[in-house]
């Protein structure tokens, strides 16, 4: 199904503020009714190039989120980073002179909410890798299927607005911002990513304390190291004392450790989800499931295990058996020890996640 170019005007006038009704557009007006706890999912990069688009050509489509399309129903909300623009642009149609230019398909956005994703960050280093019309057709492709974003916009204003989501009575409110990009893909008066500045962060997060549940969503951090920088836990400690509820990271393609930082947690980094990297640091990675009370209380984090190491180039996620989990479980607990000793304390392994329940 190709998605209809008039959506670009469509969300030209919901980004330019210029229709009554973006709060609608942003939030569901109706939510399947829910237990008493919503189950929220953060998975990391989804990148469609290389090994997947090879995988894709020879398997089909649907076939990369085919396995753990279940996994991701389970959940009340799936939230993941959407690493290359979606447009039907031609290869030679980028202008950037960079290494690694990525994009995907429009219909890509059709796969992603078959597969049970209902949300994506798309402020990252590639959103603009075919300049200002990739990055319309994104927002066009998303909007088409019902996927809410945030991180990118035709201005600052729009860039830097969240989305605003309700699970059942709870309003739960996500911030997207990225370290990583250049210069000239930041968004002033042009069309950009929401890039991170700590003070700008603090005054958004005192700007949303209506909501019951704040998460702040960000692509950061060193490319294939398992810790983070001290600097970054010093930033994620001041998003956490500034009102945050929780800190999802993104971006090194390899995961890193769980703090529990004045009981809330902090996911360093997310490690990728779907992607075709042939990199020799690319291993099997995690997925971090949330369960919060309707007030905004986390009352349990699991981490799952999850295949993302393909011998055979044939990319299919998938959660990990209890056996084939164990290894990335004990070592996922390893690295958070020297962020958090309390956290690996009463931490649990069962079967193929690590279960950590808050007091």
């Amino acid at each position: 199904m190709k998605v209809q170019r008039i959506g670009f005007i469509i969300v030209l006038l919901l980004h330019a503020g210029l229709c009554c009704s973006t709060a609608g557009y942003r939030v569901p007006e109706q939510y399947p009714a829910l237990s008493s706890e919503s189950s929220v999912l953060f998975v990391g990069d989804m990148m469609f190039e290389w090994a997947v688009n090879d995988t894709m050509s020879k398997k089909g489509a649907d076939y990369p989120l085919q396995n753990i399309q279940s996994f991701l129903h389970s959940f009340d909300f799936v939230m993941a980073n959407l690493e290359a623009p979606l447009t039907n642009k031609g290869f030679g149609d980028s202008s950037l002179d960079k290494k690694y230019i990525f994009k995907a398909t429009m219909d890509t956005a059709h796969l992603l909410n078959k597969a049970g994703i209902q949300a994506v960050t798309i402020a990252n280093n590639h959103m603009l890798d075919y300049g200002i019309g990739g990055l319309t057709d994104t927002l066009v492709a998303l909007s088409s299927y019902g996927i809410v974003y945030a991180g990118a916009g035709i201005n600052e204003t729009t860039a830097s607005r969240p989305i605003f989501y309700k699970l059942g009575a709870m309003q739960m409110v996500i911030i997207c911002y990225t370290q990583i990009c250049s210069r000239d893909m930041v968004a002033r008066g042009n069309p950009g990513v929401n890039f991170f500045e700590l003070s700008k962060a603090i005054q958004d997060i005192q700007k949303y304390n209506f909501a019951d549940f704040i998460v702040i969503n960000l692509h950061w951090g060193n490319e294939y190291f398992y810790y983070p920088s001290s600097k970054q836990i010093e930033i994620a400690h001041a998003l956490i004392d500034a009102g945050a509820d929780v800190i999802a990271g993104h971006h090194p393609h390899v995961y890193q450790g769980i703090e529990i930082y004045k009981n809330k947690p902090i996911i360093y980094s997310l490690g990728n989800f779907l992607f075709g990297s042939k990199h020799e640091g690319i291993n099997d990675t995690i997925a971090c499931a949330l369960y919060i009370a309707p007030e905004g209380k986390i009352t349990k984090i699991r981490v799952y295990a999850i295949k993302g190491k393909f011998d055979d180039q044939i990319i299919q996620p998938g959660v990990l058996n209890a056996d084939d989990a164990t290894h990335l479980l004990h070592h996922f607990l390893q690295i958070s020890k020297s962020l958090d000793g309390n956290f690996v304390d009463r931490a649990s392994i069962n079967n193929n996640y690590i279960e950590y329940s808050f007091r």
